[in-house]
């Protein structure tokens, strides 16, 4: 009877690189690693046959030790690619600004997810539509800017943001706005903070849309109408309209804690409403839907 050949594991390698691209596609779909990445990355394809010739020399070694080493030294090259990755140079920055110049109204939007938002006005003389700076330990700002006619369309993102979460707020910007000419704003925010100061700006239009976010909008005081709708989910949601501005508020809520100031916004049919809305020369048309959270009128 032949005796048997004692069997010995060996080092998956192609299994262990599977498992290396799936993980770092997974936190290239997160927004952990940046795509450009691969272009950097591509540099170190001679690793894969490094890591063939170890399992062939090491293959009567423990398999498991093997295994470590291979996966060890892929993310070593993960390490270097990243830390020699720049982005293409003016896609993305941690400081924008953009002159005004001939514009005679502006659409701005935002999407910012993860941190904090902190928007407000330009001095009056400022040159400038917007000046925005992100917290240099958070992501970047990736701007989209084009002019049409004498009205300007600008875009604004947050890109490539710290998801550690024992780190405090992941990004953090500073955003201002001019105060000279009429303004639209779309802002969509997911597991932020965002505070709204509109108080200095000539806002038409506001739309906010949070998820999972603190939201605090101080209303414009200009002259005029400015429209604001909120669309909130699992939000708080405080809004401060200031002295001599009158209001109509209306609400669409379910599972939420409303706390509307009645002496200055009394109820009236589906509305919580100023007295003089509908002739004074500064209003807020203001409609706040919330499913899950809190919202403030004051």
């Amino acid at each position: 009877m032949s005796e048997r050949r004692p069997w010995r594991a060996h080092a998956p390698i192609w299994g262990i690189v599977l498992l290396f691209l799936g993980i770092v596609f997974l936190l290239q779909v997160l927004d952990v690693l940046p795509w450009g990445l691969w272009g950097t990355l591509w540099r170190f394809w001679p690793i894969l046959i490094i890591i063939i010739g170890l399992g062939i020399l090491l293959r009567r070694s423990n398999a498991l030790l093997v295994s470590v080493v291979m996966f060890a030294l892929l993310w070593a090259c993960l390490g270097i690619a990243y830390w020699q990755y720049s982005p293409p140079a003016g896609a993305l920055t941690s400081t924008y600004s953009e002159p005004r110049l001939s514009l005679d109204g502006a659409n701005i939007a935002i999407d910012f997810d993860g941190g904090s938002l902190s928007l407000g006005s330009l001095v009056s003389g400022s040159p400038n539509l917007v000046e925005v700076s992100s917290d240099p330990k958070g992501g970047d700002i990736e701007a989209d800017f084009y002019q049409q006619n004498s009205e300007g369309n600008l875009h604004l993102s947050a890109k490539g943001v710290s998801r550690i979460l024992w780190a405090g707020p992941w990004n953090k910007w500073e955003a201002a706005l001019t105060r000279n000419i009429p303004l639209t704003l779309d802002i969509n925010s997911s597991a932020s903070s965002i505070s709204l100061d509109l108080n200095e700006l000539q806002v038409t239009e506001v739309l906010v849309k949070s998820n999972a976010a603190e939201c605090k909008v101080t209303a414009p005081s200009s002259p005029g109408t400015a429209v604001i709708n909120i669309e909130a989910n699992v939000s708080n949601v405080e809004v401060t309209i200031p002295a001599g501005v009158a209001a109509r508020i209306k609400l669409d809520t379910e599972v939420t804690i409303i706390n509307i100031d009645k002496n200055r916004f009394p109820q009236s049919g589906d509305y919580y409403m100023s007295p003089d809305f509908g002739t004074s020369e500064k209003q807020v048309d203001l409609s706040i839907k919330c499913n899950v959270g809190s919202v403030q009128v004051k």
